[in-house]
């Protein structure tokens, strides 16, 4: 969550504005370094290189499911 709200104050700051008709375009530009790894949107309006890790809670304990690209 802590990256989607900065990527998107990225795309504000940028437009000077919070109008979403102003900042969606400069969103879409958008080359932001997060805590999850890089944020950038292709073509279409989707994450670049984005991934999904899945976990569970097994005995106690996290354990991971899948990573899903």
């Amino acid at each position: 969550v802590y990256d989607a709200v900065m990527t998107m104050a990225t795309a504000m700051a940028d437009a000077k504005s919070a109008e979403p008709a102003k900042y969606l375009p400069f969103l879409a530009k958008v080359k932001y370094q997060g805590v999850t790894g890089p944020i950038a949107f292709d073509a279409n309006g989707d994450i670049k290189d984005g991934s999904l890790t899945l976990f569970t809670f097994r005995g106690g304990k996290k354990t991971k499911i899948e990573v899903v690209k």
